[in-house]
């Protein structure tokens, strides 16, 4: 990838009107969406049948999840090198694939070591890998524009939750929580293997154009990366913005995780049904169309380091907001702050690595950070569900995590943003 010694000719791009990046931002947003049979939000619909099929213990369960999200996390710089070295467009299909057979997968488990098994890959292919290459590819056309698009990139967590767990619930009432996964598996082929062969296109210096779109700049080459601070992994990982983003994007993932995992049954301990808890969702997504598309705005004039630390805010407001809600109406303004701070999550985590630390290792930068990203959403779940099973309640967990949030937003205020020497 970083040696690039000729430009390449593609039909397609040329015989467009407009910037290939669009096209670009368009099949990356996508891939995000369709890693939705792996999202924590798909996979807790599937839970009560899984307790009750399997015979494990809610905790149990959690806790296979959490293993199996942390293993999966743990292989995600290999992911990240090989987009470096290979490409979005090939790794994507090689994913997908992947992504398939993990959810067919799904539908044969008879066990707890079946689950973690089909889990890891599952997890592994899809919230890890094809997240990590979808939002590679988006980040390498844009620079100017970065968090503009990541925000609307952003919405693919929202319409995932506004048609995967309606889907998967209209699929399990139908054909049986087995052959639902199957057919979420053959879904991600049916569109992402032609989507991700033909459309994906790994950098615009490539074919003769620059990020953004942006007319060549007279004297050197377009086939040199636009001018911008390139960082290794080792020289990020030198500087205190990149561990606080890291531990604050792993907090985020973490709690939101236990949240979603278990958001039929925090609904039903505050006297709320499933029905609820399903239109939760919808809200959940309506509020992350709205942070998506500020917070990508916002990204691009302000400083990162305070618009995490209101985030961290916000998280706090959260996790006190589902432990007091007991009407529709409270579950609902839970439901719209969760929504914001998943918003916030996506566009943050898609922006804040190559605006920090440009685009020549954003895969190894980027599959380093998801380590914690991705393995923090493993103790979120376990650490509920273990709440729920020894105390009766969610609350002494919910309630002892509410002092990270805090710690982060104040250390996010006395971090600098970092520069080379």
């Amino acid at each position: 990838m970083a040696g690039i010694t000729a430009v390449k000719n593609s039909r397609l791009i040329n015989a467009l009107p407009f910037y290939y990046g669009w096209v670009i931002l368009a099949v990356g947003t996508l891939g995000t969406v369709m890693m939705g049979p792996s999202q924590t939000f798909t996979v807790s619909i599937f839970i009560d049948y899984l307790i009750a099929d399997l015979g494990i213990s809610r905790a149990n369960m959690s806790l296979t999840y959490g293993l199996a999200t942390l293993t999966a996390s743990l292989l995600l710089p290999v992911t990240g090198r090989l987009v470096d070295r290979y490409g979005s467009r090939r790794m994507v299909v090689l994913v997908v694939l992947g992504l398939g057979l993990a959810s067919w997968w799904m539908s044969w488990v008879q066990g707890a070591l079946a689950a973690f098994a089909a889990m890891l890959a599952l997890r592994f292919f899809g919230f890890g890998s094809l997240q990590l290459v979808s939002n590679n590819v988006i980040a390498q056309w844009f620079i100017r524009r970065r968090g503009l698009v990541m925000g609307i990139s952003g919405l693919s967590l929202p319409i995932g939750l506004l048609i995967f767990p309606w889907l998967t619930q209209f699929l399990i009432g139908h054909f049986g929580w087995r052959d639902a996964w199957t057919a979420l598996g053959g879904l991600v082929w049916l569109v992402m293997l032609p989507v991700g062969w033909f459309l994906f296109k790994d950098r615009p210096e490539q074919y003769g154009l620059r990020p953004d779109g942006d007319a060549p700049a007279p004297g050197p080459s377009p086939l040199s990366l636009a001018a911008e601070e390139n960082w290794t992994l080792a020289e990020a990982r030198r500087t205190g913005a990149f561990w606080i983003f890291a531990v604050a994007l792993s907090t985020m993932t973490m709690i939101l995780a236990g949240l979603v995992f278990h958001q039929i049954s925090l609904f039903e301990v505050r006297g709320m049904g499933r029905d609820t808890a399903l239109i939760a969702f919808n809200v959940i997504a309506l509020f992350s169309i709205i942070s998506n598309l500020g917070m990508g705005r916002l990204l691009d004039r302000y400083s990162a380091r305070l618009l995490l630390a209101l985030t961290m805010l916000l998280l706090a407001a959260t996790m006190i907001m589902v432990q007091v809600m007991s009407t529709p109406g409270q579950a609902f303004l839970y439901a719209a702050l969760q929504g914001l701070v998943s918003g916030v999550f996506r566009v943050m985590d898609s922006t804040v690595w190559a605006k920090y630390f440009g685009r020549l290792h954003l895969g190894a930068i980027r599959g380093a950070t998801m380590i914690g990203v991705i393995g923090a959403t493993s103790l979120g779940p376990y650490a509920l569900g273990l709440s729920m099973d020894h105390w009766g309640s969610y609350a002494p967990v919910i309630s002892g995590l509410l002092v990270v949030p805090l710690t982060i937003a104040v250390v996010a205020l006395l971090i600098k943003r970092p520069t080379k020497n």
